[in-house]
């Protein structure tokens, strides 16, 4: 997806309010956001929000000196929803079909996102887990998913949020219980940005007893093919099914042509508008259907 009118306010919003958090002199913040609106008139049409929030991300760790703004809120979020994993077994355990299950959990994990939301509650994550446990589903796409794992070789799991990975890492073990002879590879971002996950949140929660955990080599808030290492790319080229974990993902990557399955929380008013739903509803496409 192409940078919208409606993403460039959205980032020059968030630029604003982490202005307001990092920079008390009024001179500071406004050398800042006098960049951040260069960076905003000079980018490309044909390039990405991810791209745009990474642009603006690189001057504040600039300005500020600080390479993980999120560091705290990651590490608190990955140990809460850690202590979450034996009341969502227990989900799993008592549902009938603990594949649909599993993967629905994983959706609803895309609630922790500090890039499109400015609070976050631990209430709020076990509200949408139990909003998207009851949600309609697309049953269809969900049996050809597992139609395709059962008869693929690798499979690619971009990861989007910190915290969120718990519940990817539940479904991830799911697929590997009925589909073990699959080979997953886990992708986190290269270097920090927002709160998105990076290899160090990847093992923290444990990942990596279930798939190969590897990182895209960017700093971006999503999957940009312009950007990302060389050894990603072999990777997501080999891959014959890639799932995509949230907006960062799904904004960066639609007309790639591969065979990828998109979950994520709505939670702009420009993707609401563009499949007709509520603010976080959750999404389960697959790119042949953009």
């Amino acid at each position: 997806m192409n940078t919208h009118v409606d993403c460039i306010a959205c980032v020059i919003s968030k630029a604003n309010k982490l202005a307001d958090k990092y920079f008390e002199d009024k001179h500071q913040k406004y050398s800042f956001m006098n960049k951040v609106l260069r960076e905003v008139a000079d980018i490309d049409y044909d390039r990405t929000a991810p791209f745009l929030v990474a642009k603006v991300m690189r001057i504040l760790k600039k300005e500020t000196g600080i390479d993980d703004f999120y560091f705290e809120e990651k590490r608190l979020f990955n140990k809460k929803l850690l202590s979450m994993e034996k009341q969502i077994e227990d989900i799993l355990n008592n549902s009938n079909n603990k594949f649909v299950t599993a993967l629905k959990i994983a959706l609803a994990g895309n609630i922790i996102d500090f890039g499109a939301l400015d609070e976050i509650s631990f209430d709020l994550v076990e509200e949408i887990i139990n909003k998207t446990l009851e949600s309609d589903f697309d049953e269809e796409l969900c049996k050809r998913l597992m139609d395709e794992l059962s008869k693929s070789k690798m499979l690619l799991y971009l990861a989007d949020n910190a915290g969120e990975i718990v519940f990817d890492k539940i479904f991830i073990r799911e697929i590997t219980r009925e589909y073990p002879d699959i080979k997953i590879f886990f992708a986190v971002r290269g270097k920090p940005v927002l709160n998105d996950a990076n290899e160090e949140d990847a093992y923290f929660v444990g990942i990596n007893e279930y798939a190969t955990i590897i990182n895209n080599g960017t700093d971006l808030p999503g999957t940009d093919l312009l950007e990302v290492s060389d050894e990603f790319k072999e990777i997501f080229n080999k891959a014959d099914i890639i799932i995509s974990k949230g907006q960062g993902n799904f904004e960066s990557l639609p007309g790639c042509g591969k065979n990828v399955y998109y979950l994520f929380l709505c939670k702009c008013d420009l993707l609401m508008k563009k499949f007709k739903s509520e603010k976080l509803s959750n999404i389960f496409i697959h790119e042949s259907s953009l």
